[in-house]
């Protein structure tokens, strides 16, 4: 999703750089003298008294559009780093946190595990990124975790409803033995 986003980004991008060294000459100056539009273009906009005001609108539409999207990408790019909690809060989801990353680990078929508490004040959760051997039982772990380690987080945390986002991902297969030649 985000290497589309960069794509299509990228593109609107590229045309302003390449206008921008058009107007300063750098692709030589019959383009530097040349109109930004085309003639026919240019007597359609002055016969047309709306056609300046709409163009502007739906210019400044897809601005503010674009300016609202990036506010929220970075609020919860905020969020991701650094919930939005007071400082006793946080030192007490790491401790918390030291725990339940030692018992996650020592589940059968957990190879490792990483934990982050996220969220807001009004909406806190703690996620939970599990790596498995291939050969494991992700329901089995899942069980394991919910009715374990992540319930004594929520009570640590003194939060009954916090919610845990449990996200696993399993081991490659090791690969398959090559067979041995014998050399007669």
């Amino acid at each position: 999703m985000r290497a589309g986003i960069a794509l299509v980004g990228s593109v609107p991008l590229a045309a302003g750089l390449g206008m921008l060294l058009a107007g300063y000459g750098a692709f030589g100056a019959s383009l530097e003298a040349a109109p930004v539009l085309d003639p026919a273009v240019s007597r359609f906009a002055a016969g047309q008294a709306w056609f300046w005001p709409l163009a502007g609108a739906v210019t400044e539409g897809v601005a503010f559009a674009a300016l609202v999207w990036l506010i929220v990408q970075v609020q919860a790019l905020l969020r991701r780093w650094r919930p939005l909690l007071d400082a006793p809060t946080r030192h007490l989801a790491g401790v918390a946190a030291g725990e339940l990353l030692r018992d996650t680990r020592l589940i059968p078929g957990v190879r490792e595990a990483r934990i982050r508490f996220t969220g807001s004040p009004s909406r806190p959760r703690v996620r939970v990124e599990v790596t498995c051997r291939a050969d494991a039982a992700p329901a089995r772990i899942h069980a394991d975790l919910a009715s374990g380690p992540v319930e004594r987080y929520c009570a640590a945390m003194g939060m009954d409803d916090l919610v845990a986002v449990i996200r696993f991902r399993l081991d490659d297969p090791p690969p398959p033995p090559k067979p041995v030649r014998e050399l007669v």
